[in-house]
């Protein structure tokens, strides 16, 4: 016997719980010593989505689970229930009786991935378990099946995934008293179909949180309410499509904060500036450019200081130095930037209509350029003047620069890309640990990297993309 098969069964079911509960099953033909360990398994993953070969294979999937479920030896209950499946009859009977098996008091861990044609009602006893620690509910591609919910007590459930269509979450949220990690996302349904959700409001005890929410509707004034102290992860992704209020508290104890906030005019979205306010404490800060578009065109005249700020990433509808220098000037410890210039025509022609509001930076360096900024990353850089100038003044007033990196925006011809590869290659830079790198998103001939043999202060290298994550260094002079 091999050694693997000495192991104990609750080594082997520990092992076996890591596969799909079919490749676990399979195992059963291995030996005797095989055939009845999968019964054992407290841990069942089971998925219709990835195969369904031929005609009556419903059929068969619903026998396949109805047998699993009979066979399994009761005496160890079901801790985690995994279920992703299509079921195309009128009566979701099949589903609910499955629910019923597993649902219990020792179940921790429930993840439904349903795509129906019915609706079905949830079973009160799956949400008011007391055992309960994470649930997912998400739609399929045909339509959303979780319309209602029954009375709901979660009292241990500390993660929450919801993925619904048209759908009001708040009887769900206000049901878990002890929710830490929450993924929401309310969409409405690409047929036309919504449901106006007036209110959301985030449960207090929230650590993370993902929000996306694409329910707001024309004509409509939407609130939604984050008032979450203990939060450290952030990531939201609103369309607002009319005026949406958002309240929140402080959050002292952020750590990452990602921003997406479309709009259709800037009034929609006055509470942006506010916001940035609250995350005042995070150590890592993401504006996609709609956030950004908020801070360019007058919603404030002042930006918030960020002492613990760190890593920030920015993109912009159009490159101006002055802004990013007033953004510099209030993140005091920051160690590394990245700026991405968002330079399609409809960005441009929105950002130029435009009144810009942007107060001249202080004259003096900033502390952290001169002290912290360890990493720059410049995203589709096309060299004008405003982009030359905020480069030369990061690499002669960086006195603590390890890399910089730039990549080249993919409509410049090869010439001008080593034209430019010249001329900042040039520039002297106050640290003499930097490492100037170029990213190419169009690999060139090496014939052409005579172009920039010329003598530069500090190493120099560029890379095509496509060979590594790095990209393989095509010029490289120290």
């Amino acid at each position: 016997m091999d050694r693997i098969s000495l192991l104990p069964n609750s080594i082997l079911c520990d092992i076996l719980s890591y596969l799909p509960t079919k490749e676990a099953v399979s195992t059963s033909i291995l030996s005797r010593r095989w055939r009845h360990v999968w019964k054992e398994l407290q841990v069942l993953d089971i998925d219709d989505t990835t195969s369904r070969p031929g005609p009556g294979w419903e059929a068969r999937f619903v026998s396949y689970v109805n047998a699993i479920l009979a066979r399994r030896n009761a005496d160890f209950p079901i801790q985690k229930f995994r279920l992703s499946c299509y079921e195309y009859s009128e009566s979701s009977l099949t589903i609910l009786t499955w629910l019923d098996a597993v649902i219990g008091p020792y179940l921790q861990e429930l993840y439904l991935c349903l795509d129906l044609v019915c609706e079905i009602d949830l079973p009160e006893a799956m949400l008011t378990s007391p055992s309960l620690k994470s649930l997912a509910l998400k739609h399929g591609d045909y339509i959303d099946c979780y319309r209602r919910f029954p009375n709901v007590y979660l009292p241990s459930l500390k993660n929450l995934e919801l993925d619904t269509l048209c759908v009001d979450p708040s009887k769900l949220l206000s049901g878990c008293p002890v929710l830490e990690n929450l993924m929401l996302i309310v969409l409405n349904d690409p047929c036309g179909s919504y449901v106006y959700i007036p209110t959301i409001q985030m449960p207090r005890t929230l650590k993370s949180l993902i929000f996306e929410d694409n329910s707001t509707v024309d004509n409509g004034i939407s609130h939604r309410v984050i008032d979450t102290p203990s939060l450290e992860y952030l990531y939201m992704k609103i369309i607002a499509k009319s005026k949406l209020q958002v309240s929140f508290s402080d959050f002292p104890n952020m750590v990452e904060a990602h921003l997406h906030i479309h709009h259709g005019r800037v009034e929609h979205v006055l509470w942006v500036p506010e916001l940035l306010l609250a995350l005042r404490e995070t150590k890592l800060l993401a504006l996609k450019h709609c956030a950004t578009e908020c801070l360019f065109n007058g919603v404030t005249s002042e930006f918030p200081e960020f002492p613990r700020l760190l890593n920030l990433e920015l993109d912009v509808p159009c490159f101006n130095t002055d802004f990013l220098l007033n953004f510099l000037h209030n993140c005091h410890v920051l160690e590394g930037l990245v700026v991405h210039v968002l330079k399609s025509v409809v960005h441009c022609e929105y950002f130029h209509r435009i009144e810009f509001f942007v107060p001249a930076p202080p004259t003096m360096v900033s502390n952290c350029v001169t002290s912290h900024l360890k990493s720059f990353e410049f995203r589709e850089y096309e060299n004008s003047a405003d982009e030359r100038e905020f480069i030369e003044y990061l690499l002669q007033r960086g006195l603590v620069l390890k890399r910089v990196t730039i990549h080249l925006n993919s409509y410049l011809d090869q010439e001008t890309k080593y034209d430019i590869v010249k001329e900042l290659s040039a520039i002297p830079r106050g640290s003499t640990t930097c490492q100037l790198n170029f990213i190419d998103q169009n690999p060139v001939e090496h014939a052409a990297t005579a172009a920039v043999k010329t003598q530069h202060h500090g190493p120099t290298a560029l890379h095509s993309p496509a060979a590594s994550s790095v990209g393989t260094p095509l010029v490289s002079r120290s």
